[in-house]
């Protein structure tokens, strides 16, 4: 069950319910054609159409309260999807915001000074949950692998911030510095999340190795299938992103970054 089915047995609990209200969904579903055989839910005409009505109501209240729990949770959750919905994925959750950070020099980490050198050199990174960060220069970088050796290419200047998962930009807030520099893959994907990072700092800007001709033409790789762009892409109208939206769009080919970085 997914939340619009909820959605729509919960109203039809309270209330009487058109019959061009269902959503398709749920009037196509196995579940919903099987309360009519059952007797539980029924048509009646209602001015020029007809409404669904609950016919046993001691029925439709067992079958509610099997599928469905009645508890209501302010914080929606995956465990709360299952109590509620039986399905983990049914609603979107706040997914919790996991940074790993990696530098050679202090940094502001929710509001203390931080010895991050200490815990890189010892460590290799370090992971921090929604984290206020403020330093002079960070760069964000898009694969793990490529993070855990960023400094290689990029030097010891940089606070390196790698996100678990995507890059959302509510997570962004609470990051503070002169200069920020994104390295991605050259893709439409890697394109998205540099616009969604510069979306939020206006100071953002793409890392582009000088040789890029040479090394798309050498060491790109085939995209399977066709690669989405995603809105922002599709529109954008800096040069950085166009040069390589066209690239990508024409030769059916992106470079990943792990090339650039050279044991």
């Amino acid at each position: 069950m997914k939340e619009i089915d909820y959605k729509f047995y919960s109203e039809l609990r309270n209330n009487s319910l058109s019959l061009n209200q269902v959503p398709k969904s749920v009037k196509n579903s196995l579940c919903f054609h099987n309360l009519f055989e059952a007797k539980i839910l029924d048509t009646e005409k209602s001015g020029r159409g007809s409404k669904i009505i609950i016919k046993n109501i001691e029925s439709f209240e067992i079958f509610f309260s099997k599928y469905f729990s009645d508890i209501e949770s302010t914080v929606i959750s995956k465990a709360s999807n299952i109590i509620k919905l039986r399905d983990s994925k049914a609603r979107r959750t706040k997914s919790i915001s996991i940074f790993f950070i990696r530098g050679f020099k202090n940094i502001t980490l929710n509001s203390e000074n931080f010895d991050l050198a200490h815990y890189t050199q010892l460590y290799g990174l370090f992971a921090s949950q929604q984290p206020s960060i403020k330093s002079d220069k960070i760069c964000f970088v898009e694969n793990l692998d490529s993070f855990l050796n960023a400094e290689k290419l990029l030097g010891n200047d940089f606070i390196y911030l790698h996100k678990y998962g995507r890059i959302g930009i509510e997570s962004l807030k609470e990051i503070l510095a002169n200069e920020i520099l994104v390295f991605v893959d050259y893709d439409f994907n890697g394109l998205d999340e540099y616009l969604r990072i510069k979306s939020v700092f206006k100071n953002a800007s793409l890392y582009f190795p000088k040789n890029f001709d040479e090394l798309f033409d050498n060491y790109s790789k085939s995209i399977n299938g066709k690669q989405q762009q995603s809105e922002r892409v599709e529109t954008s109208k800096l040069t950085e992103v166009i040069r390589i939206r066209e690239l990508v769009s024409k030769t059916n080919r992106f470079l990943e970054q792990e090339v650039l970085i050279n044991d």
